[in-house]
């Protein structure tokens, strides 16, 4: 697999691309490319890759094709991931990017453990995982990362069907609540020790779905991902379009 470069469209001028430092110390040291080596770069909007072939010094390439990437999920997938510590968090980002959601929104919520909200350079840092993980996985699209609100707040935001994991639902389960087939999700996922009784009744009463993801007690760094890849499967959106 060549090797991909998330570039600004600023770097991307005409058929010449131009690499920051960052990229060209990662081209010349890490990877130790030559001058005429080609790499993969993509803007994060479309899913299209451009094929670049490298020129002297490495700092610059010149487009010499295209090639398209793996379409894009036909259902609009927003999450809405409960704050966590860092770690944590930042590996709940890297996977909803891979499996595809298309936005994602940081909440606060009632036992989160984190209180403060993201300062500018932990938003810095969250779009840049998210870039790399689009990178690593073949994504044309990086997801658009959301201002962290209250869940409240969250719950009056997201549009099309709303969705609420919680370990004290019983019945009503993703695929019934998915049974419209419906274009646009939003989903979203408690703390460590779950949404409390308040919230998901604030949450019934905003007509949202509560839905059970199964017997087993998941950690919200794995509900996550895990209820982000069940929604796009009940939708056919993990399957190739052609066999879909």
């Amino acid at each position: 697999m060549a090797h991909r470069f998330f570039l600004s469209l600023d770097q991307i001028r005409g058929d010449e691309v131009h690499f920051e430092a960052g990229q060209v110390h990662q081209l010349r040291s890490v990877l130790r490319l030559r001058a005429g080596d080609r790499v993969q770069v993509f803007d994060g909007a479309s899913a299209r890759d451009l094929v670049v072939e490298l020129v002297p010094g490495l700092d610059q390439g010149r487009v010499v094709g295209d090639q398209s990437r793996a379409p894009e999920p036909r259902t609009r997938l927003v999450v809405y991931p409960a704050l966590l510590q860092r770690d944590k968090f930042e590996s709940v980002l890297q996977k909803l990017t891979e499996v595809g959601a298309s936005a994602i929104g940081p909440v606060h919520t009632a036992r989160s453990l984190v209180r403060e909200p993201p300062d500018a350079r932990r938003l810095e840092r969250w779009a840049a995982i998210l870039r790399e993980a689009a990178e690593q996985s073949g994504r044309g699209v990086v997801p658009r990362l959301l201002p962290a609100v209250s869940f409240a707040e969250a719950l009056a935001d997201a549009d099309g069907v709303r969705v609420v994991a919680y370990e004290g639902e019983r019945q009503h389960d993703l695929h019934s609540a998915l049974a419209s087939k419906p274009p646009r999700v939003s989903v979203f996922v408690g703390p460590e020790g779950g949404f409390t009784p308040e919230e998901i009744a604030a949450a019934r009463a905003s007509r949202a779905d509560v839905v059970t993801l199964g017997p087993r007690v998941l950690r919200t760094e794995t509900a996550s991902p895990v209820l982000a890849a069940l929604v796009l499967y009940e939708l056919g959106d993990l399957s190739w379009p052609e066999y879909s």
